[in-house]
C-alpha cells in the first residue's frame, strides 16, 4: 500500500532499516569485493606463475569483506581488524607450507615473510618467483583493503569506502613497474565497484534526524511478504546493470584504445633497492680464457639441442684498469626469468639440455642468448646482462634446461643508430686513469667520427685485420697487456687470445665515445647434430658489445684467425636481449658483420584514427543505452508492481516530461498545479483523463490504506501517454526527434 509516512529508519549504509537492506547490503558488498580485488587482479601478471595469485588474493579480497561485514555487526570498531587478522595469518602459514621460501621449516619461513616480504619483492628479478616470501606483502596489503572498505562504509563515507582498494591497486600497479601489462581490467573493476557502491547509497532512505523525523515522502509499503514493490526494485537494478556495463566496456576496451600510441615506461621500483647478492669479482672468468686456450682439449660441458648452441656465460662491464669485473648484483628469480629489453631482433627461439662438468668454476651458468626460463632452483638473475648465477654453490655438477631468444643481426638496421647519451651508460664509456695513449691513436687513425656503428666496425676490423691469434700468449687484460698487443696505426700488431682482444676493443670503443662491455661464452662444441656435443676449454670466448638506442647490447667478434686461418666462431650475445648473429659477407670478417637492430614498426598513417573511432563508438553505444533505459524504465513504470504503484509510476512520468519540456516544477507545488502547468501547454481538449490521474496521486497519498483498483492504473497510464505525445509535439522538430536521446530524465528524483 502507499502512504504518506515519515522517515525515521536508520539509514547509514551499514543500517538494516526496512526490507530493502539485504539487497542493499549484497550490492555493497559486491562493491567493495570488487575494489579490494582490483590491486591484486593488476599484481597477478607480475608473477612468474599468475594464475594462483589470481586466485588467492580475490579470494582473500572475499573473505576480509564478508569477516569483516559480520564481525562490524557484533563488534565494536576498534575490535574488528584484531577480530579478523588471525586469518590473513594463518594463510600465511598456509602458504608456507605449500610455497615456501629462503626461511628454514614453517615458523622460519613465516616469520621471514612477515618481516622481509616486501624487500625480497623488489630485490628479485621480474617476473616475481612465487613463495611465500612475495606473496605475503600483497595478501596483508588485499586483506586490510577490504578490512578499510567494510569499515569506511559503515562509518557512513560510503564515497570513500571505495579509497582503500584505489590506493592498493595503485601500490600495485608502481610494484610491477614496466614488467605486467596495462591493468585495464583492475581499472574496470574499481570502476564497476564505485558503479554498486553508489547504487546502494542511491538505494539509501534519507538519513535520519537528530530528534524527529527530517523529511516526508510518497512510500511504497507493500503489504505482502516479498518486500518492495517490483517495479521499483526492477527500475533500479536495469538502471544498475546499463550503467555497470557501459563503466566496465568504456574502461576495459575503451582505455587501450586511448592509450595505444603512449609510449611511456612505468619505473621499476627494483631499481631502488640494491640486490643482496653481489657479483663474484674475486673470479674472473675473462682470465681463464688464456689458460684455456693452450689447452683447448678439456671438456667443460655437454649440450644437447636440437641445432648446435652458443652459450653466453658472463658479462663484464666495469674495468679496473687491471682487470674486468662482473657486472652488476644478482636478483633472486623463479624458472621464468625477466623478457630483455629491448627485445633481440629477429629473434627465434632456442632451447638446450646443459650438463656441467667439474672443471667450470664459478656460479655462473651458461644460458642460449637471452635467457628466458631455466629450471634451475634458487637462481639469481641480472636484467642489465642477462648473466643467470646459482646463488649457493658453485655451477659444476649441474644438469638444467634453458631456453632463450637468439638474435639476428642485419647491418643495414644500424647504419643510423645511435648511442645513449644518457648518465646510466656514462659507466659503460669510463676509462680509469692510466690509459695507454696507443689507445687515442688507434681511435683517432681508425674510427674517426663516423656514425657510431661505422666506428664500432672498423674497430673490430683493425683488431682482426692487424693481428693475430697466439694460443700461447701469456694471460692478462689490463692496459699493460693490451699496450703490448696493440699495434699503432699502419703497422701490424702482436698475437693474443680472445682475452685480450675482447678488451681491447672494449678501451678502443670506450676511447671513441662508445658504451662497451666483454661478455665470454661458450661455442658450439663438436658432436653429432641434434645429439649430445661436448663444449671443451677451447670453445671458450670472449667478444665484445656496443650498446645502441632502441636495439640494446650489439656483440662484434673481434679475435683475428690462428696464423692466417678464419677466426673461430664466436659465440652469442645476449645481454639485454641482443645475440651474434651471422656475419654480413660484405664485411670480410666474423665479428665486424654481428649487428643488432629491431624492425620498425609500420608508420602510422593517423595518430587520432584509433581514439576518433572509440569516441564514435562510444557515442554510439550511448546513444543507444540512453533511449532503451528510458523506454525500459517507462514500460516498467507504467506496466508492472501493484495499481497503486502504476499510478504513481505514472505521475513520476508525467512530472518528467513536462520537466523535459521545460516549465518549471517547484518542489511544494501541488497535484492541481502541476496538472495546470500540463493542461497549459497542451492544446485544448488533449489532457483527457489527467483529473482522474490527480485524483488517484492525492488518494494514494493521504488516504490512509488507499486502494486503486488495476482499471484505474491502466486508465491512468493510457492517459499519461497520450499526454506525453501532446506535449512531445509541442517542441520544435530538432527536439522531438532528439526527445528520447536526452539523459536528464534518467538521472532525476521521482517525486
Amino acid at each position: 500500500m502507499v502512504t504518506l509516512t515519515r522517515e525515521r529508519a536508520d539509514a547509514s549504509p551499514g543500517g538494516t532499516g526496512g526490507g530493502r537492506a539485504v539487497p542493499r547490503t549484497l550490492l555493497a558488498a559486491a562493491g567493495l569485493v570488487l575494489a579490494s580485488s582490483a590491486g591484486g587482479v593488476a599484481l597477478a601478471p607480475g608473477y612468474a606463475t599468475p594464475l594462483p595469485v589470481q586466485v588467492v588474493l580475490p579470494a582473500c579480497a572475499l573473505l576480509a569483506v564478508l569477516v569483516t561485514l559480520a564481525a562490524r555487526a557484533r563488534l565494536r570498531p576498534s575490535l574488528v581488524v584484531p577480530a579478523g587478522l588471525p586469518l590473513p595469518l594463518a594463510a600465511v602459514v598456509v602458504c608456507a607450507v605449500l610455497l615456501p621460501g629462503q626461511g628454514t621449516g614453517v615458523v622460519d619461513s613465516t616469520v621471514e615473510a612477515l618481516v622481509h616480504s616486501g624487500a625480497r619483492i623488489l630485490t628479485s628479478a621480474a617476473p616475481t618467483p612465487l613463495s611465500v616470501d612475495t606473496l605475503t606483502a600483497p595478501l596483508l596489503a588485499t586483506w586490510l583493503a577490504g578490512v578499510g572498505s567494510v569499515l569506511l562504509w559503515h562509518g557512513r563515507r560510503p564515497a570513500l569506502a571505495i579509497l582503500p582498494g584505489l590506493l592498493w591497486l595503485v601500490g600495485a600497479v608502481v610494484l610491477n613497474g614496466p614488467v605486467a601489462p596495462p591493468g585495464f581490467p583492475s581499472i574496470g573493476l574499481v570502476a564497476v565497484a564505485a558503479v554498486l557502491l553508489m547504487s546502494a547509497v542511491s538505494a539509501e532512505r534519507p538519513p535520519p534526524g537528530a530528534d524527529g523525523p527530517t523529511a516526508a515522502d510518497l512510500v511504497v509499503e507493500d503489504g505482502g511478504p516479498e518486500g518492495a514493490a517490483p517495479g521499483g526494485r526492477a527500475g533500479r537494478f536495469l538502471t544498475t546493470v546499463l550503467v555497470t556495463v557501459l563503466a566496465a566496456a568504456v574502461t576495459v576496451f575503451g582505455g587501450p584504445v586511448l592509450l595505444a600510441d603512449w609510449e611511456a615506461r612505468p619505473r621499476d621500483p627494483r631499481e631502488a633497492l640494491t640486490p643482496p647478492l653481489a657479483p663474484e669479482a674475486a673470479l674472473n672468468p675473462l682470465g681463464h680464457l688464456s689458460e684455456w686456450a693452450a689447452a683447448p682439449d678439456d671438456p667443460l660441458l655437454t649440450v644437447r639441442s636440437e641445432e648446435p648452441v652458443e652459450l653466453r656465460w658472463v658479462a663484464l662491464a666495469d674495468f679496473t684498469g687491471t682487470t674486468w669485473l662482473p657486472e652488476g648484483g644478482y636478483r633472486a628469480a623463479g624458472e621464468v626469468l625477466p623478457a630483455p629489453v629491448p627485445a633481440p631482433p629477429h629473434a627465434v627461439r632456442g632451447s638446450a639440455e646443459v650438463a656441467v662438468g667439474e672443471e667450470l668454476p664459478g656460479g655462473w651458468v651458461p644460458v642460449v642468448g637471452a635467457p628466458r626460463t631455466i629450471d634451475l632452483p634458487s637462481v639469481g638473475h641480472d636484467a642489465r646482462s642477462g648473466v643467470v648465477v646459482l646463488r649457493e654453490g658453485p655451477v659444476a655438477g649441474t644438469e638444467y634446461t634453458v631456453t632463450g631468444d637468439v638474435g639476428d643481426w642485419r647491418p643495414a638496421e644500424l647504419e643510423t643508430a645511435h648511442v645513449p647519451a644518457g648518465p646510466e651508460f656514462d659507466r659503460y664509456r669510463e676509462l680509469p686513469p692510466g690509459a695507454p695513449p696507443v689507445l687515442n691513436d688507434v681511435v683517432a687513425a681508425v674510427s674517426g667520427q663516423g656514425p657510431p656503428y661505422e666506428r664500432a666496425r672498423l674497430i673490430a676490423e683493425y683488431l682482426r685485420e692487424s693481428h693475430h691469434f697466439s694460443a700461447e700468449s701469456p694471460g692478462g687484460h689490463g692496459y699493460a697487456h693490451v699496450a703490448r698487443v696493440l699495434a699503432p696505426p699502419g703497422e701490424q700488431g702482436g698475437g693474443g687470445t680472445s682475452e685480450q682482444f675482447a678488451s681491447a676493443f672494449a678501451l678502443l670503443a670506450r676511447a671513441a665515445g662508445l658504451p662497451s662491455r666483454v661478455v665470454v661464452g661458450f661455442g658450439p662444441g663438436d658432436g653429432a647434430e641434434g645429439g649430445a656435443r661436448t663444449v671443451r676449454t677451447g670453445d671458450a670466448v670472449a667478444w665484445g658489445e656496443v650498446y645502441f638506442e632502441g636495439f640494446g647490447w650489439v656483440p662484434f667478434s673481434v679475435t683475428p684467425g690462428e696464423e692466417g686461418e678464419e677466426a673461430p666462431e664466436e659465440t652469442s650475445a645476449g645481454t639485454a636481449g641482443d645475440e651474434d648473429g651471422p656475419e654480413a659477407e660484405s664485411q670480410g670478417a666474423q665479428g665486424g658483420g654481428a649487428q643488432g637492430s629491431q624492425e620498425r614498426p609500420p608508420e602510422r598513417e593517423d595518430a587520432w584514427t584509433r581514439p576518433a573511432l572509440f569516441a564514435g563508438t562510444a557515442l554510439l553505444a550511448a546513444a543507444v543505452a540512453v533511449p532503451a533505459a528510458r523506454l525500459a524504465r517507462r514500460w516498467l513504470r507504467l506496466r508492472t508492481g501493484s495499481p497503486e504503484r502504476r499510478v504513481l509510476g505514472a505521475w513520476w512520468e508525467l512530472r518528467d516530461t513536462l520537466r523535459q519540456c521545460g516549465a518549471p516544477l517547484p518542489a511544494g507545488r501541488t497535484v492541481g498545479e502541476t496538472l495546470a502547468a500540463v493542461d497549459g501547454l497542451l492544446p485544448a481538449g488533449a489532457g483527457v483523463g489527467l483529473d482522474r490521474l490527480g485524483r488517484a496521486v492525492n488518494w494514494i497519498g493521504f488516504a490512509e490504506n488507499a486502494r486503486v483498483s488495476r482499471e484505474a492504473a491502466a486508465e491512468a497510464a493510457a492517459a499519461v501517454r497520450r499526454c506525453s505525445s501532446g506535449l512531445r509535439r509541442t517542441r520544435g522538430r530538432a527536439r522531438r526527434a532528439l526527445w528520447w536521446f536526452d539523459p536528464r530524465p534518467l538521472f532525476w528524483r521521482a517525486r
